[in-house]
């Protein structure tokens, strides 16, 4: 494979003007023009969001309309943005008007480049097989359901290096008992078949808006935090990984150290 870099961005909970305010999410427009510039200058061929960009809007054709113009935003800088769903997507849309919106068929999918593969996960599925839609859910209990398991198995019998993007974490282990709800419910079942693969390289995360590196069955497991939590801009929210045929880097750190 030849090295690829890319941008990352997660849980931006982006609100409209004279709605309540969710941490610091008022800035997170400013701070994500300034992060995909930064992504921009330092060549990205592509960039991934995590998911959760929006907060509620006034109503669900008001919300429709903000990431919408959240997607116009993304697609001004020369690369293509990904975007991996999170829950707050689903808050006043249904799956099928968030679906019209970024213009797919369906949540999850898979791109390569540079000779590896980037797979990104839809954790938006309630227990019950029933996907999260208008509110209907609760952000605690998130699934990979049974034909996107069967999927992704499929997909990881060719072995080529691979990166996983996920908002639900899929390795979130911090000893508090608040951990699991972060956590995809079927985490366990998930993580044997990346391990099991041998090909995933790293997973990456949001949803908990917080910073952790970890490792685990050979596989670098990154939590990317929200600019909500912070006061002023930071890249810290707006890593650039580069993919390497002998390693991977983050924001200049070698996957090995953080």
């Amino acid at each position: 494979m030849t090295p690829v870099r890319f941008g990352l961005f997660s849980d931006l909970h982006a609100n409209l003007p004279g709605l309540p305010e969710r941490g610091f999410g008022g800035r997170s427009m400013e701070d994500l023009a300034r992060g995909l510039e930064r992504f921009r200058e330092a060549g990205v061929s592509f960039a991934v969001s995590l998911g959760d960009n929006l907060q509620p809007a006034r109503d669900a054709e008001e919300e429709a309309g903000q990431l919408s113009d959240m997607m116009t935003l993304w697609s001004g800088y020369g690369f293509p943005v990904h975007p991996v769903t999170g829950n707050h997507e689903f808050q006043q849309l249904t799956y099928e008007a968030c679906l019209a919106v970024l213009g797919r068929e369906r949540a999850y999918g898979s791109f390569t480049e540079g000779g590896a593969r980037f797979i990104l996960l839809d954790t938006n599925v309630n227990p019950d097989g029933s996907h999260y839609s208008a509110d209907n859910f609760d952000w605690r209990y998130g699934i990979l359901d049974e034909a996107q398991v069967r999927w992704l198995a499929e997909l990881l019998k060719t072995p080529v290096p691979t990166v996983v993007f996920t908002h639900n974490c899929v390795h979130w282990d911090t000893g508090d008992p608040a951990d699991e709800w972060f956590r995809l419910q079927n985490a366990e079942k998930v993580r044997r078949l990346l391990a099991e693969s041998g090909c995933v390289r790293a997973v990456f995360q949001g949803h908990h808006h917080t910073f952790r590196a970890d490792r685990r069955d050979g596989i670098l497991y990154v939590n990317v935090p929200s600019p909500e939590q912070y006061p002023a801009y930071s890249d810290d929210c707006f890593p650039v990984v580069t993919l390497t045929e002998s390693g991977i880097s983050y924001n200049g750190v070698p996957g090995g150290e953080l």
